[in-house]
């Protein structure tokens, strides 16, 4: 037992079968322990500090001592605590039982992973075979009730993903007919009270898995897990200010989509099919879905991935967030294509010159850090992309000085960085292009006006 709860914490996510490894050990070895929750694309300093090699969880912290990886933590909780032991004594069975235990991450655990989340069709096919092929050396291995005897030990913690993957990801792995002894296993297994205890709620498995499948599918070789295999699309235009917000988020929180252009002097079926109130873009298409309005697009983003958000999690700045972004709109976007294309009233255009800057400097003074959303890009930056690009792109053309670096210091010096942002910039629509667009259309209405 540890002297006391302050000595021994576990660094965790809800959810993680590797964490779940590390808590049905320490329940085994009835040891008390402090708990301390990881989000999954938010992790803490504390967490970053104790494994900075890997950067995930589980991480075992003893004495202030970190230990990383859940098998190699397993170990090290039954040699520091004797009781209740989930290795043999054995010498050749204690090798053998790090042999299978190594044997399930390497090829169960991988090729399940592979075997739901490969983009390619034929890849996870093969992965699936693999796999098929692992669980029934598994399967031959299996000889009493658990791998570990009559009592659940080390290489039955570790076989916990299995039984665990197959439930959360609706996946049939293995069957009472292709492999019985790992399926009467499985229940035993589940229904042992340590593990019934431990085990998270289905619904906290799936939210792990769903985030983890989001956070590899960075490398473009996984996709995105949903219930069923999502279908994620974007109806949008080049060039427009409100899809870049969509597509901004949607880099940020490293989801695979696929882009539907749009012409908007001949709108598709699809689009008036998917908006028929706007007919406009964007248009976020969510397993057959439609959501229409960038900033509700954002929001729909955030709540259903979990991955790097983009508001923040307290109420009240929620609130302020949403606030904000609504201002942008009404005050900042309007008022400035306004002041753009109102060629024809120059009193008109003056006013909106006028309230443009104005709500320009309320935004300036409401600037507190490198961005709106503290050290990270958030929502407002998102909703604020308008100012960073196409502001400064319509009055190059223009000649209005609307946002300068001079009248506002701190939101231009924000406009740099956010801009220069990697994500962002990769999702910015080249320049020349749009310029050459609008630059077009203020001659002819210029030239309409000389008419």
């Amino acid at each position: 037992m540890a002297t006391s709860e302050k000595e021994l914490k576990l660094l965790g996510s809800v959810g993680s079968p590797f964490v779940i490894r590390v808590q049905i050990a320490l329940k085994l070895k009835g040891i008390e322990y402090k708990y301390v929750e990881e989000k999954l694309g938010n992790l803490s300093e504390t967490l970053l500090n104790y494994n900075p090699v890997y950067k995930m969880v589980p991480v075992l912290v003893h004495n202030d001592k970190p230990i990383s990886e859940s098998l190699v933590i397993l170990e090290y909780i039954d040699e520091t605590w004797k009781q209740n032991p989930i290795f043999p004594s054995d010498p050749y069975k204690k090798a053998l039982t790090r042999f299978w235990s190594k044997f399930i991450d390497d090829k169960c655990v991988a090729a399940a992973w592979k075997s739901v989340f490969m983009v390619d069709e034929k890849q996870r096919e093969k992965a699936r075979e693999e796999l098929l092929e692992a669980l029934q050396f598994l399967e031959n291995e299996l000889k009493d009730k658990f791998f570990g005897g009559e009592d659940i030990g080390f290489v039955d913690i570790a076989a916990l993903f299995i039984p665990l993957f197959q439930q959360v990801a609706e996946f049939q792995l293995f069957t009472s007919d292709n492999f019985p002894k790992l399926y009467k296993w499985s229940l035993e297994f589940y229904n042992h009270p340590v593990v019934k205890e431990i085990m998270p709620s289905k619904d906290q498995q799936f939210a792990y898995f769903k985030a983890r499948a989001e956070s590899l599918a960075a490398s473009n070789k996984y996709a995105i897990m949903a219930t069923n295999q999502e279908d994620v699309k974007l109806l949008g235009t080049v060039g427009s200010p409100f899809v870049c917000r969509v597509q901004i988020a949607l880099k940020f929180k490293e989801i695979q989509y696929k882009f539907l252009e749009q012409n908007l002097f001949d709108k598709s079926e699809l689009l008036l099919k998917y908006n028929p109130v706007y007919k406009k873009v964007p248009v976020f298409v969510h397993n057959e879905q439609p959501i229409s309005e960038s900033l509700v697009i954002l929001e729909y983003i955030d709540e259903v991935w979990n991955q790097n958000p983009i508001l923040p999690s307290d109420p009240y700045q929620r609130a302020l967030a949403r606030f904000w972004a609504k201002f942008i709109d009404d005050k900042i976007v309007s008022s400035s294509f306004k002041a753009v294309f109102t060629v024809d009233d120059e009193k008109e255009r003056e006013k909106n010159v006028e309230e443009s800057s104005e709500a320009l400097k309320i935004l300036e003074n409401e600037l507190k850090d490198k961005f709106f959303g503290g050290e990270e890009f958030g929502f407002v930056d998102i909703a604020a992309v308008f100012i960073a690009f196409w502001i400064p792109l319509v009055q190059d053309i223009t000649g209005l000085q609307l946002f300068t670096a001079e009248k506002y210091p701190k939101l231009h010096n924000w406009s740099q960085e956010f801009l220069n942002h990697p994500v962002v910039k990769e999702n910015l629509p080249p320049r020349e292009p749009l310029f050459a667009f609008f630059k077009g259309r203020y001659e002819s209405l210029i030239a309409a006006k000389q008419t």
